[in-house]
Order: structure tokens, then sequence, then C-alpha cells
């Protein structure tokens, strides 16, 4: 048998790709087919005095039992920092494939763990949290394979694992690509890998992180990683569909793990850089006001409330898509601002993937979230996600970034604030804006400026400040991207803008709240658009400010619901 040699691990750029995993589900009558719990799992956790997540344990570096009998891994990490957060005790509850819906149904446990694929329209009991992970559908082949990447595969034999996740995704990116191969099936992965070994096969499909394990922990040498993936697959912590207050939770406890830098070390611990790039991370966003939510787990409301209609039976019934948050005034030069532009035309391209008329909510620019929780609308655009109303909204989709931009004088070097350590400290900003000069202030505090020599000018002529950048008399001008770019761009020949946007915020869009199928539809058509190339295509037209954002892709087909989302 030939000798296995590991090569240097390899980076495998996430692949946001959509994989039709059958037949679109049937449209329901009801959103609610099954029966839907009427209390918080969190009542139940209250009262038992403990949190008990169940995982499977033999799904290393996930979860697994180490030499002491303990349960330790990825996702084992992340379940005692979610309980330690919320101030309990944990029970970590070995489950199966076959017996992990019926307790979580039970009640048995409140939350499910171990490599759980977000799909984009779940089984009808199902949520999940945000997005912890995202796993990928790979290649393995000999070092000396003059095989690189996995469209190569067509005409080899290829050897997959009977009824795996690898086998599922080969064979639906095999006939989405029009690749012919000799598919091989082994009941166990080490078989396939023996196979491999003899050449009998050119390669073996499975799950990143399985091939990783058995390489690196059984000795396997003299083997690589083919270029690409198969498929992409997100993993979230899954929980009975329609809990909102535990959902609400798990997400707050999520986004603090990140804003407290506990989340990176147990990434650290279980997929070190030199094993997984720190781009390949996932970490969830932190909304605004996260601090100004200090509620414990006992305060949080345990009757279930949900609308008595989800957005998507009005949807299929042909009505409007009822939008608020638009109608925005117009910019100094008569023009709809770039928010507005974009956020329009996302709405609009939404309403027409599912077949329907747009109808914008008169009077809600200023309140959008005022006419989502009031039922005058369905989707409200441009949201920066926070947490103060969330007990009234839900949000979806994050789709853009706004924030604080510079510009500076054409050819004069200034990049960002630590350029002002020497020369001129003399910063403009709106005169109507008077957050922009503190948020500079703090920067420029941070890369070591004195702030006691910081000079501040406040325009109200657009004009004048342009000017006074350009004559030298103000270094920098800093202020709300959405008018600081426009500006900067109609005056190219005098200012420049800097690269860096100060002060991200996300946009997303929001939905009524616990309206799990309008939630989920939205995300998949956002998440199609990106993956067919219309995002994009919006973006830049509408936007171009900094990046497009990522779009991790749900599994599923072009269908949600019943409603088409694809193009």
């Amino acid at each position: 048998m030939r000798m296995f040699r590991l090569l240097a691990p390899c980076s495998i750029a996430l692949i946001l790709l959509v994989t039709h995993l059958g037949a679109p589900a049937a449209a329901q009558d009801s959103p609610t087919p099954y029966p839907a719990p009427t209390r918080s799992a969190l009542a139940r956790i209250a009262e038992r005095g403990r949190l008990i997540v169940g995982l499977p344990f033999n799904r290393k570096p996930f979860s697994g039992i180490n030499a002491l009998g303990a349960v330790e891994g990825f996702e084992a990490d992340i379940a005692r920092a979610i309980a330690e957060d919320w101030g309990v005790p944990l029970e970590l509850r070995h489950v199966t494939r076959h017996t992990a819906d019926a307790l979580l149904q039970s009640g048995a446990i409140d939350l499910l763990m171990g490599q759980q694929i977000i799909l984009r329209q779940p089984p009808e009991h199902l949520d999940f949290s945000h997005p912890i992970f995202v796993g990928l559908q790979v290649a393995l082949a000999m070092a000396d394979s003059p095989l690189q990447r996995i469209d190569e595969l067509g005409g080899q034999p290829v050897g997959v694992i009977v009824g795996s996740r690898g086998e599922e995704a080969f064979r639906a990116w095999s006939a989405a690509n029009g690749v012919q191969a000799q598919v091989q099936r082994y009941a166990m992965l080490d078989d396939a890998l023996a196979a491999l070994g003899a050449g009998q096969i050119a390669a073996v499909v499975d799950d990143r992180w399985a091939l990783d394990q058995r390489v690196r922990l059984g000795g396997i040498q003299g083997v690589k990683l083919l270029q690409g993936a198969f498929r992409s697959e997100p993993y979230g912590i899954a929980m009975l569909r329609y809990d909102d207050s535990l959902r609400t939770l798990v997400n707050r406890t999520l986004q603090r793990l990140v804003a407290t830098d506990r989340l990176r070390p147990i990434y650290d611990q279980w997929f070190p850089e030199g094993l997984m790039p720190l781009s390949d991370r996932v970490f969830p966003p932190v909304w605004m006001d996260l601090d100004a939510d200090p509620r414990l787990l006992q305060d949080f409301p345990v009757d279930i409330l949900r609308p008595e209609r989800s957005v998507v039976e009005r949807l299929r019934a042909g009505e409007p898509l009822r939008v608020a948050g638009l109608g925005s005034p117009p910019n100094a030069n008569g023009q709809p601002s770039p928010l507005e532009r974009l956020n329009s035309a996302v709405a609009f391209e939404m309403a027409r993937r599912w077949g329907v008329p747009m109808a914008i909510v008169p009077d809600s620019y200023l309140n959008p979230e005022d006419a989502l929780a009031s039922g005058a609308a369905d989707l409200a655009v441009g949201l920066t996600p926070r947490w103060s109303p969330i007990d009234r909204v839900d949000y979806a989709g994050i789709y853009a970034e706004r924030g604080y931009r510079m510009f500076v004088r054409v050819q004069s070097g200034v990049q960002g604030f630590a350029d002002l350590r020497t020369g001129s400290r003399t910063i403009g900003t709106y005169a109507d804006d008077p957050a922009a000069f503190e948020i500079a202030r703090k920067l420029a505090v941070s890369v070591g400026i004195n702030p006691q020599t910081l000079r501040h000018v406040r325009f109200s002529d657009e004009r004048e400040a342009v000017m006074a950048v350009f004559d030298n008399n103000v270094r920098l001008f800093f202020g709300d991207a959405l008018r600081v770019v426009p500006l900067a761009r109609a005056n190219a020949n005098r200012v420049t803008l800097t690269p860096r946007l100060y002060e991200p915020r996300p946009l997303a869009f929001g939905v009524p709240r616990n309206d799990v199928p309008f939630r989920l539809l939205v995300e998949a058509t956002l998440q199609e658009m990106a993956r067919d190339g219309t995002y994009e295509r919006l973006w830049r037209e509408h936007w171009d400010m900094g990046n497009p954002l990522p779009q991790i892709s749900y599994l599923g087909g072009g269908e949600v619901f019943g409603i088409r989302v694809t193009g």
C-alpha cells in the first residue's frame, strides 16, 4: 500500500453555493402544522436549574470524549460558554441522528448542537441561531496525484461514504456542473481511505474536518486536499421553532462571546490559524446597544406569541409586499441618497422574485420599526440591528454597512488619523452632526494624538468644506459616509476618500416578530441574490462603499415555503 504523508494545510475559500437537495418542499396550508410550543424552554431551564444541550459525543473536533471521560470540543466549549454566560450549570447529553429530534421536541434537551446544518427551509419544528461555523465537503487525493482541483474529477473513480453528507454533496455538485465521475461507495471512511492508498480511487469525498481527524490522528501521510469544495455547510445551534425568547437569548449570548473576545480562544484551541485561516472563521455580527440589554435568563418572556398570519401566506395569496423605511429626502443635489437607492432596488428585486407587487408604506422613513411592529408593514429596510427594540421586531439578512468616512486633499498622503502625528490637526465635520467630531477625537486619541491639539471646524455648506480641505485650511473632513462619499466623488479633482470605514454599523431588513417562515424567506432570497450575482450588481450600482458583504448560504432549493427565491 502506498504511504501517506500530510502536506501543509491549505486554505479552502468558502464557496457560497446553493445546493439543490431535492424537490422543493410543498407549500404548506399553515406555517405551523406541528404543535408549536406555547411556553419558552427558558421557563423549563429556570425551573430545572440547568441547561441541557444535546450533541453527539463522536464528532471530534466538535464534540468527543477525551482520555479522562469528559466531553470536549469546539461546540462543547461553546455550550459551556453559553451556560456560563447565563449563570446556570450545563448538562451535555449524548444524542444520535435517530434520537435528537424526539429529545428536543419532548423537552429532554433544550438546545441541539453537533454540526447542525442551517437549512433554508428546516424541518417544521426547527429554528437556528446565528451561524457559528461553516463546514466544507471536500476531496482528498494522493499528494503525487496530477489532480489539483475538484473540477478535474470528471471520469475519475471517486470514493464516497454510503449515505453521507459528502455523497449527497458530491452527487448534487456533479449533476449541477455536468461532471461525470465513477462513484465508488464505501461503508466506512477508513475503507475509502484504504482504497485511496491502494490506488483504487482517485479521491475521497467527505467532511473537511472528519478527513483531518483521520489523517492527522491516524498518522496518514502523502495526501493533499484538492482545491475547491462541493458544498459549504453553515452550522448553528438548533432549537424548537417559534421559541423566540430562547433564540433571542442564544443569539445575544453568541454576540457577547464575540464582543468580549470569548469566542476567539475557542477557535484558537480547536481550529488554530495554522489549520484554519482566520478568514474562514465565523463570528456572529454584534448588534448595536448590546450592553444596553442587561436581562438575565429569568427576565425574558416565557409565553410564546406569534403573528396570526405569516407574511408568507399573504404573499402566496398575491397580496403586495408592504415596505417601510423608503421615502427619505433627496440630497443637496436633489438626488436620492445611496441608501434610498439601494434599499429600493433590493426590496423591489425581492418582490419581483416572489411574484408580488411592492407597496411603500407612506411616512415610514423615520419610524420603519414602528410601522413593522404595528402590523402596517411586512418588511422594513435600512435598519441598523440593535437590541433596544428586539422584543418588537426581528432582523434578517445583513446586506450593507454604513459608518463614517473621511476625505483629504488630493495627493496629501493622509490615509488615516495616525497621519495627524505631523502637520495640521484641523478636522472638519458637518455642522448638523455633533457626534462626528467626538468620534473623530476618540479615533485620534486611539493612535496617540493629544486631544488638546485637535482643532474643529463645522461646515454648513458642502462646497466650503471641500474648498477648505483643498486649500489646506482643514487637514481632513470627517462625516457620515452617506454624505461624505457622494460629496468627495463629485469633487474628485480636489479631494480624495481614504479607504477605511469607521464605526461600521450593519444594515439589515426588519421582519415581524416571530414570523419565522418570512424571516427564512428573506434570508434565503438575499442569499440567492448573492449566489447569482444580483446582490453585488445592485450593491455596486447604488452603494459601492467598501465591499459587498459575504452571504453565508443556507442549504436548500429554489423555493422556500412555496415561494420562488431564484431570479
